[in-house]
């Protein structure tokens, strides 16, 4: 999954008005909201706060008093152009004066977007999960061999009386081949 790699910024303009937006990592909603919180803190005379974000198959954008699909959907659609995820857009217009058209406010936002998110670059993140396990004596062998094949597995549990229960964090792509190791054929 491709994330950006840092915070980027980038700035549009057009007969005066001047767009500021800013492209950057978050793990939900909550925390884009913050970070919403403190951009309309700090660019309080800005006369638009339009933004885009998707974290998983979710998604949302705001116009933010802008004709209708001129300033969220053209950032949204930068950041899923790029293919990123957990990713998030705010772009802050200061009016200059002279009204754009809808397709001048696609243009500025888009515009703007597109130069913070080419600023903050990409970095792939590989999804983790983690597997519940219950290893009788007989099988702790699949322990070591997991931890041979796939270093960076991480393990958390304890030995009991029937054998090794506990979790194993691993990387996604290599789930279907750890979970080889726990299956048992069926007895005759």
């Amino acid at each position: 999954m491709q994330v950006p790699a840092q915070v980027g910024s980038g700035e549009y303009e057009d007969r005066g008005s001047r767009f500021s937006a800013w492209v950057f990592e978050i793990a939900d909603e909550e925390a884009f909201k913050e970070k919403l919180a403190a951009i309309k803190k700090q660019h309080s005379k800005a006369r638009h706060w339009c933004w885009a974000w998707r974290v998983g198959d979710a998604y949302r954008f705001e116009d933010d008093g802008e004709p209708g699909g001129t300033a969220g959907r053209p950032m949204l659609q930068v950041l899923e152009g790029r293919q990123l995820q957990n990713v998030a857009a705010i772009c802050v217009r200061y009016f200059g004066g002279v009204k754009l058209g809808t397709g001048g406010l696609v243009r500025a936002y888009g515009g703007a977007t597109a130069k913070a998110a080419d600023q903050a670059g990409t970095r792939t993140v590989i999804p983790r999960i983690t597997l519940d396990v219950r290893l009788p004596f007989p099988r702790l062998g699949a322990l070591e061999e997991i931890k041979a094949k796939f270093p960076s597995a991480i393990f958390r549990g304890e030995f009991n009386d029937t054998g090794w229960i506990g979790t194993i964090e691993m990387d996604e792509p290599d789930a279907p081949q750890i979970s080889k190791f726990f299956w048992e054929p069926p007895s005759s």
